[in-house]
């Protein structure tokens, strides 16, 4: 069988309508011609690090650094967050797109077969075959184009600030999580600690009962006091085992993922040498959750000028190439191109109203804005006074635990002595027990208190920008 060479071409129209788009597709998946992605990365620091962090639970112990990256790499909510940030990238690369031309191609094939004359047995069949390629590029829509598109790059630079302000926010709960941790095993330590006090307490008193220095209500005294202190020994277990649960979770692990972790240094009371004014100006030019609220604000001032370019003409070019081959007739091949103007007249007042929405969506976000602006400045001054204080509990809590178990020890000695009474011993082991667990939660409120500082300034990825809001001072 031979082919003519236009029924050659129109076969390869029609392959290539079938087999070029898809490979196309499957080429242009992994590209990103406009670059919509790197926009992210510039705008948030902490998406260009997410992509080259570890994700695995590193051997030995985990640090803080580890488990913050961890964090970034695993924790769902600032894969969500990203994974926003890059559904929005796409927006912009459709909104980009519509500055360029689109070319269409469809073909068909037709086949007929019937009778020539009816009552006749003679028939025939004609195929009809055909494959237009078309051509469309808007030219001009005086300023609709451009509307979406400066919309859809506030809308970008707004996810990718609200999957900083998210990502900051996980980091601020990992820090916290993690000292948490620390602070939760250094209870039940003490708790252990207070436990093997009573039962010393309660060995004295025993003694000193057996030799008649003392009474039966001494030893209950002392028993009662000592499964007090175990009772308090189990809850404090039970708590720290909940720290870690709540820590692998934030990690994006199962809870009954064991974890052990570094060391934590004492922090030492370093007093904060930012003035608050100083951290208010720092958090208007950085923190991502109101610079996200700016972007909304652009946003909504370019869905404005969107809104009104709907009511305006718009300019396109055109372009057509069609090829028939009908059988039995000469093959066909024409072209058209020419300028098309459309100009809206009366739509229902749609686009009045229209606008008059878009303008009523701009003044609500420029409101938020401000609400947003004013959100931050009260974060940073409560964030800026807990840490304050906490700087000042520090101080006053090792006094003190150094002043409550130095009592500890007194009243323990005159009791064994035979001049104290246990009623003394009792109260001075209860006040030595809250001391120690005061020190520990004034250094976990320490901790919380610089993480919360840090985020509400608007810079918190590391355990470094930590340091930069207070340093830790080892003893």
């Amino acid at each position: 069988m031979h082919l003519s060479t236009s029924k050659l071409k129109l076969a390869s129209w029609l392959v290539a309508l079938c087999v070029v788009p898809q490979s196309m597709a499957a080429g242009l998946s992994g590209l990103d011609p406009f670059g919509t992605e790197r926009a992210i990365a510039k705008l948030a620091p902490e998406y260009a690090a997410n992509g080259s962090l570890p994700c695995e639970l590193p051997q030995g112990t985990l640090t803080l650094d580890q488990a913050i990256n961890l964090a970034l790499c695993r924790n769902p909510s600032t894969r969500a967050a990203w994974a926003a940030a890059q559904a929005q990238a796409a927006v912009l690369g459709i909104a980009e797109g519509a500055f360029l031309p689109s070319l269409t191609i469809t073909g068909s094939k037709d086949r007929n077969h019937g009778e020539l004359t009816p009552g006749l047995k003679a028939t025939t069949m004609i195929e009809r075959r055909s494959a237009v390629a078309s051509l469309s590029w808007t030219l001009i829509d005086f300023g609709g184009r451009l509307g979406n598109l400066a919309n859809a790059r506030s809308l970008l630079a707004a996810a990718a600030h609200n999957g900083s302000a998210t990502a900051q926010r996980t980091v601020a709960d990992v820090v916290q999580a993690f000292h948490f941790v620390a602070a939760t095993e250094q209870a039940f330590a003490a708790n252990q600690q207070t436990e093997a006090n009573a039962a010393r307490s309660l060995e004295i008193a025993r003694a000193l009962q057996t030799g008649g220095a003392a009474t039966l209500a001494d030893v209950m005294q002392a028993e009662t006091a000592y499964h007090q202190t175990v009772y308090s020994r189990i809850q404090s277990l039970n708590n720290a085992e909940a720290s870690r649960g709540n820590l692998a979770v934030l990690l994006g692990f199962s809870a009954d993922q064991p974890l052990k972790l570094a060391p934590v240094a004492t922090p030492s009371a370093a007093a904060v040498t930012a003035r608050v004014s100083e951290l208010l100006a720092l958090a208007a030019r950085q923190n991502p959750e109101l610079a996200a609220a700016r972007d909304q604000q652009a946003a909504a001032e370019a869905a404005v000028t969107t809104a009104r370019a709907v009511g305006r003409p718009r300019i396109s070019l055109g372009a057509q190439y069609t090829l028939a081959d009908n059988a039995g007739l000469p093959t066909q091949r024409y072209d058209a191109v020419g300028l098309s103007v459309a100009i809206p007249i009366f739509s229902g007042l749609q686009t009045h109203y229209g606008i008059r929405r878009a303008e009523a969506t701009r003044d609500q976000a420029t409101e938020q804005a401000e609400q947003s602006r004013l959100a931050v400045s009260q974060k940073v001054w409560n964030a800026y006074h807990s840490l304050e204080a906490a700087n000042q509990e520090l101080a006053t809590s090792a006094t003190l635990a150094k002043a409550a178990a130095t009592n500890e020890e007194i009243a323990t000695g005159r009791y064994q002595s035979g001049v104290g009474s246990i009623l003394d011993v009792l109260t001075a082991q209860s006040a030595s027990a809250n001391a120690r667990l005061i020190r520990i939660q004034s250094e976990f409120n320490w901790q919380s208190a610089r993480a919360q500082l840090a985020v509400a300034v608007g810079r918190l990825g590391s355990a470094s920008d930590l340091d930069a809001v207070a340093p830790v001072e080892a003893r």
